[in-house]
């Protein structure tokens, strides 16, 4: 990778008050890393950075810090960051740490999920099917209401474990699982497949069916994991 990167967007960011520069710098640099729009691997600069959002470079530098700490760039020596690469093995050891605690917290739902946020994962499959059918959106368009449609059903399901500690385990894991999803997501012939799963799942919550929520968490999560290698492997990187 080079030291070019995509600032696009950043020249039409305002900042907005009351919260810090340093901490909407942040947000913005943090949910463009998690979503792939800047890409594993490549290089940050201060000056740049703090010229295409017309701030200073102490918030930027404040920025780079909470990322660096985050595990979302690292520091270069020549002088910047760089976002931190992913390896297919880490994405192998990631998706199957996700198979087995997503297996279980599927487990736990069955007995623990309240009406309410059984209401919610009716809403986020029927705002999904919608947007599938949408063809006013771009694809790039679509491709972000997915990632939060997407991360808001597993975030509800977490919660409706009712276990505390299974998701802060989870959460842990969180900065990693975003930006593979964000990568899986890119295969757009995945998009009906997904969320065909998560109908499912939401019909097995019904039933209380918990060894069958299991299985196919277990190979929901399998499935993610194979979208996401294949965009890997089809972007070049080692």
């Amino acid at each position: 990778m080079d030291s070019r990167y995509r600032l696009n967007g950043l020249a039409n960011w305002e900042a907005e008050p009351p919260k810090s520069i340093s901490n909407q710098v942040y947000d913005l640099l943090k949910g463009k890393i998690l979503a792939s729009e800047i890409e594993p691997g490549e290089r940050l600069m201060q000056i740049p950075v703090a010229e295409a959002l017309s701030v200073s470079r102490t918030p930027v530098r404040e920025a780079f810090l909470r990322l660096e700490h985050d595990g979302l760039v690292e520091r270069l020596a020549q002088g910047g960051v760089r976002v931190t690469p992913l390896s297919l093995e880490t994405i192998n050891k990631v998706f199957g740490i996700r198979g087995v605690l997503e297996g279980y917290a599927a487990e736990l739902v069955c007995d623990n999920i309240s009406p309410e946020s059984l209401e919610e994962l009716e809403l986020l499959r029927d705002q999904a099917m919608e947007l599938l059918s949408n063809q006013e959106l771009d694809e790039e368009a679509k491709l972000r209401n997915f990632f939060q449609l997407n991360t808001r059903f597993h975030d509800v399901i977490y919660v409706a474990t009712g276990n505390e500690y299974l998701e802060r385990t989870i959460t842990n894991l969180k900065n990693l699982v975003l930006r593979m999803r964000a990568m899986g997501l890119r295969r757009t012939d995945t998009w009906i497949q997904a969320w065909q799963e998560h109908a499912r799942l939401i019909e097995l919550i019904k039933a209380k069916d918990k060894v069958g929520i299991s299985r196919l968490m277990r190979v929901h999560v399998t499935n993610a994991a194979q979208h996401v290698i294949s965009t890997f492997l089809g972007s070049g990187s080692e």
